[in-house]
């Protein structure tokens, strides 16, 4: 990694605390450091995929924390500083680039332990805080059709390419086979979902085939 990309920018105010948290993680982590005080969509320009955004929780409710998120590009890491010991916040483990938890009184050592794990891929979140979140939104998935297994290769393949737009003709190309042969394999793979027109088809797929079927 680059010079250039060892970013971190922390959101929140230019204070004494944040900056002597800065100071410490700039010399542990080795990364350069900078405070965004107030934060704005514009400031995104400087923004790169590859840095890292702490959030400063203080004083911030959850419809703050969303629009922040929400403005921030969605390739960025971001993990929050100085949340409160309560629950609103739990409900932002539902963002993808939410990636770690740090509450008031967290030590820079502390942090900066975390976020070294953050940068190695890591998450950064207590065991009972995951357990709860996985509880509250696991569900059982939808059952799998009998019909998924009378499906031949060929006829995966199909739906396939036909779920990524492709025509007839263009399946035809791709498998090397005549539109006469795709036409049939579509004909009867219609009757084994019990679908009747390439649609309801592509659909089915989507919600049945798994994901490297109905790329």
């Amino acid at each position: 990694m680059n010079p250039t990309s060892q970013r971190l920018w922390l959101i929140g105010p230019k204070n004494i605390q944040n900056s002597l948290l800065l100071g410490y993680l700039q010399q542990n982590i080795n990364y350069s450091c900078a405070i965004i005080d107030p934060y704005t969509q514009a400031d995104n320009h400087n923004i790169h995929p590859e840095h890292f955004i702490c959030l400063d929780a203080s004083g911030l409710n959850y419809e703050r924390y969303q629009q922040i998120l929400e403005w921030l590009p969605d390739e960025n890491k971001v993990f929050f500083i100085n949340l409160d010991h309560d629950k609103e916040h739990e409900r932002l483990l539902q963002w993808p680039n939410v990636c770690g938890f740090f509450y008031k009184g967290n030590s820079h050592t502390h942090i900066s332990h975390g976020l070294a794990s953050i940068v190695n891929g890591e998450l950064w979140f207590s065991r009972k805080l995951l357990s709860r979140f996985m509880a509250n939104n696991r569900k059982s998935p939808s059952k799998i059709p009998d019909s998924i297994y009378s499906l031949t290769k060929r006829e995966k393949q199909i739906l396939n390419l036909s779920a990524s737009g492709a025509k007839n003709a263009e399946i035809a190309e791709v498998l090397n086979v005549s539109t006469h042969t795709v036409k049939t394999h579509m004909y009867n793979l219609f009757k084994k979902i019990d679908v009747s027109n390439r649609i309801q088809a592509i659909n089915w797929a989507k919600e049945h085939l798994p994901v490297q079927d109905v790329a």
